[in-house]
């Protein structure tokens, strides 16, 4: 190691054979930083585990851990517990961290006028995307603005792009939901701030997401809206405004499914079968049943 704190990398998984191999991949660019990376398997009926095992056997630092209760909160928590760094670093199995993500992390923790700060989130990108491009022109101008990153202080994490203090897991774990229907990497957050905790958002802390949330059908992107609501008037943050945002964010995501159902990210052109059929779509990280 070449900080003085020691990084673990928690990352929750439920049959990701086509994503895990390249997640791994580009976490272990930067293994002398890594003190362990923990893949939490949740069930996995597919090669996920069998893929995770084949690498960990060539990177020790690469280990399985498993969590039968089904839900991306309990395999989150259960990773959390079992790190034993002393940041616990969390992505998702489709997100490929970017170049220096680990340095960014481990840099920003090791500043003596970060203290305050219990958890920081970055920006992230699409990859298989055919807007990419645009995606990162938009995102650079809101950083220039100041609207994005400049470590500035935020109410919210990014599953896919986080990491935190395990003195703040410590400190806000036992206030936090294992409620299917709340987005839990949200509630974590608003935990970690009704803590009196910082949470910044740091603009080379970048990594890459699949884009496949946008292929999932609005009927079924509701129920995830219906999360949103429900974990903030679980903290008693719900207002009109916030209701007005995440009807805006609806149609805003009804946009991006028109634009990439005709879009086949294996052959990476548009194709009329998908602008019919569409592709397969994502199932999000919370239960329709309960949200």
């Amino acid at each position: 190691m070449t900080s003085a704190h020691a990084l673990s990398v928690i990352v929750p998984t439920f049959n990701e054979e086509n994503y895990i191999g390249a997640c791994l991949e580009a976490l272990l660019r930067e293994e002398e930083l890594l003190h362990e990376i923990l893949v939490v398997d949740n069930n996995s009926t597919d090669r996920t585990v069998e893929i995770v095992e084949r690498i960990a056997v060539s990177h020790p630092a690469v280990r399985l851990v498993r969590e039968p209760t089904p839900g991306a909160v309990h395999a989150r928590n259960t990773g959390f517990d079992a790190a034993t760094g002393d940041i616990l670093g969390r992505i998702d199995a489709d997100t490929r961290v970017g170049e220096g993500w680990a340095r960014t992390v481990l840099d920003y923790f090791g500043r003596t006028d970060t203290e305050s700060v219990g958890a920081v989130t970055g920006l992230s990108n699409s990859y298989d995307s055919p807007y990419r491009s645009l995606k990162g022109w938009y995102m650079r101008r809101l950083v220039s603005k100041g609207l994005l990153g400049n470590e500035q202080r935020i109410r919210n994490l990014h599953g896919a792009n986080m990491a935190l203090r395990r003195t703040t897991w410590e400190r806000v774990k036992s206030a936090t939901s294992v409620d299917p229907g709340v987005h839990e990497d949200a509630d974590l957050a608003l935990c970690i701030c009704a803590a009196g905790t910082e949470i910044a958002q740091l603009s080379q802390m970048r990594a890459d997401v699949s884009p496949r949330r946008a292929l999932t059908p609005p009927g079924e992107f509701s129920h995830y809206l219906r999360a949103g609501i429900r974990t903030l008037e679980r903290h008693g943050a719900m207002t009109p405004q916030h209701r007005r945002l995440l009807r805006l964010h609806w149609f805003t995501h009804l946009g991006a499914y028109l634009a990439y159902r005709p879009y086949d990210p294996d052959r990476h052109r548009f194709t009329v079968r998908r602008l019919i059929f569409g592709g397969p779509p994502r199932t999000m990280p919370v239960s329709a049943a309960v949200a």
